[in-house]
């Protein structure tokens, strides 16, 4: 009986090995797996010039507005250089960010003037296999720096005898955003004064009722879908426009882009 019992326990303590044995094989195999898609996710391959992954839909997509059509000065300067500073240690990998100019060029192709993708910033890095050093570099000097530089010079005053701002959201709408994912996360953020002035429609004539503008042809030419896009304006002083630039003023936008399938969530008045 004693021997029958040792044999016993003998054997249970065999078949737990072998449990264990299959478990940690198990776990061995899981971790592979895990390491190997982690790998994958790394190479995916990235256009060169955009820093925009191939072939895969971005998380967001975002149009910066550059209005030229008069200068920014100092103390506004500053204000944007805060607000992009911020802007760019928020954005979530991957995001598509897409820079538009207001001027009078009449035939400018429908393309936005400078495209982007933020890349990694190597705070999630995994260090077995990743180099969180090389890849905050690489956010540095292949995304951060160039970013900075283009908005530095979209932020000088162009010569523009008109401001189109209602002509620049069919481009955003056709060059923008994906055509494929109408649900993807996508925003607009207009830097400007929000003056409009083109022959057929100008707030320094007094257009300032939208239910007139919308029953116009010019209105029909210029309308677009913005499919929900969240549209945040950063609302430039013009010194001498304030009979202009009033919360009437503010409302015919609201009113313009709410017709046009977009939202208008922040209104920020620029310091300066």
């Amino acid at each position: 009986m004693p021997r029958y019992s040792k044999r016993k326990q003998a054997a249970k303590r065999k078949n737990l090995w072998g449990i264990l044995l299959i478990i940690g094989v198990l776990a061995v195999f899981a971790f592979l797996a895990f390491f190997r898609f982690e790998l994958q996710q790394t190479k995916l391959a990235y256009d060169p010039d955009t820093l925009c992954p191939i072939g895969v839909q971005s998380p967001k997509y975002v149009a910066l507005v550059f209005d030229k059509s008069d200068a920014y000065n100092k103390v506004q300067q500053q204000f944007l250089q805060r607000f992009f500073s911020q802007f760019k240690a928020n954005l979530v990998a991957g995001t598509r960010i897409s820079i538009y100019v207001i001027d009078n060029q009449k035939d400018k192709p429908i393309a936005p003037d400078f495209v982007v993708c933020a890349p990694r910033t190597g705070v999630d890095a995994n260090a077995l296999y990743e180099n969180p050093k090389r890849i905050q570099q690489r956010w540095l000097e292949q995304f951060a720096q160039p970013l900075d530089q283009a908005i530095k010079g979209f932020m000088r005053a162009g010569q523009a005898n008109f401001s189109p701002i209602m002509e620049i959201f069919q481009p955003i709408a056709l060059t923008a955003f994906p055509v494929i994912n109408s649900q993807a996360d996508k925003q607009i953020i207009l830097i400007s004064d929000m003056l409009q002035h083109t022959p057929e429609w100008s707030h320094y004539r007094g257009g300032m009722d939208f239910s007139q503008l919308e029953k116009s042809s010019y209105y029909q030419r210029i309308s677009t879908d913005l499919q929900n896009a969240e549209v945040n304006i950063l609302y430039v002083r013009r010194e001498g426009k304030e009979k202009i630039q009033t919360k009437r003023h503010a409302f015919f936008w609201a009113d313009f882009i709410q017709s046009i399938g977009g939202r208008v969530t922040l209104v920020e008045k620029i310091d300066g």
